[in-house]
């Protein structure tokens, strides 16, 4: 299984009373988002599934992966990887899940943590910029420490 980590896109700073769950890509971060995209096609043949986080700028950054990847009917809105959610969770959430190339969309600093639990025992401390995206490999299950990291690749490479 391949597991792919994608952080969401450039977003609108948080000015009140927009509430944080709101905020909307930047149009900066739709093109970096399409741009990084239309990069990984190069690498990725294509996703299984592609589960995102509830936050507006998560479905976002998904709509426009699913988009490039002609894949919009493999989107999955998936409340229990929202911002602050552990790796447990995670697991916990894909394990009910078959396939080969899975995505999900979520946030920082979940996503260092995520690759940090799934591919060491020891803290791994990695930047993960917008729009950015790491391949995780795995032999058998998805678990703790059984990952190999094959890739961080950030937007601008492309």
């Amino acid at each position: 299984m391949n597991l792919y980590l994608i952080r969401h896109s450039i977003s609108e700073k948080l000015i009140p009373p927009k509430k944080d769950f709101e905020r909307e890509l930047t149009s900066d971060g739709i093109e970096l988002i399409k741009k990084a995209s239309e990069g990984w096609k190069k690498l990725i043949p294509s996703f299984d599934m592609i589960f995102y986080s509830p936050y507006v700028r998560a479905e976002q950054t998904a709509n426009v992966i699913a988009e490039v990847f002609s894949v919009k009917e493999k989107l999955i809105r998936e409340n229990n990887i929202a911002a602050g959610c552990s790796t447990g969770s995670l697991i916990d959430v894909l394990s009910v899940y078959q396939g080969n190339n899975i995505a999900v969309v979520g946030h920082q600093p979940d996503l260092s943590n995520h690759i940090s639990n799934l591919c060491s025992n020891n803290h791994l401390n990695l930047s993960f910029p917008p729009a950015a995206i790491a391949k995780i490999s795995f032999d058998g299950m998805l678990n703790f420490g059984r990952g190999r990291l094959e890739f961080l690749i950030p937007a601008e490479a492309y």
